[in-house]
């Protein structure tokens, strides 16, 4: 656990209202543990999907979904997002889960493994290396 996932973890708490009580049950049933910081990685991503079905959101875990055992990195999640934005020049994730079920039969990012992950990465860059060549080909931008 990262200082800045157990940060996370009490901030769920926080916004969420659990008391004490709630909160180590919480980590005991989903983790094993009653306390954020002896939480493995499995057990912080239960925990703070357990936190979202009460409602919790926060930006880290809603970009990049976390790390999750055969699924993609978050770093391979945040590249992915950033060489759609290079091609579509949107930030638009409805788009990119579109192209991923077409290209890759993955419904959406979140489903991504490392695998389609990587295969969606070098798409994405030819893509964007085929754009701007044919850019170059008309003299555009």
């Amino acid at each position: 656990m990262t200082p800045a996932q157990i940060a996370l973890v009490h901030l769920a708490k926080k916004r969420l209202g659990w008391d004490d009580d709630m909160y180590r049950a919480v980590l005991f049933k989903l983790g094993g543990v009653l306390s954020a910081k002896e939480l493995d990685q499995d057990g912080f991503a239960l925990v703070m999907e357990y936190a979202n079905s009460w409602g919790f959101r926060s930006d880290w875990r809603e970009r990049t979904y976390g790390k999750r055992r055969g699924m993609a990195s978050p770093k391979q999640v945040d590249l992915i997002r950033d060489l759609w934005r290079k091609w579509s020049g949107a930030d638009d994730d409805a788009g990119l889960n579109r192209w991923l079920e077409r290209s890759f039969g993955v419904a959406a990012l979140r489903f991504a493994t490392p695998d389609v992950a990587s295969k969606a990465i070098t798409a994405l860059r030819s893509m964007i290396q085929r754009k701007k060549k044919e850019k170059a080909a008309t003299g555009g931008p």
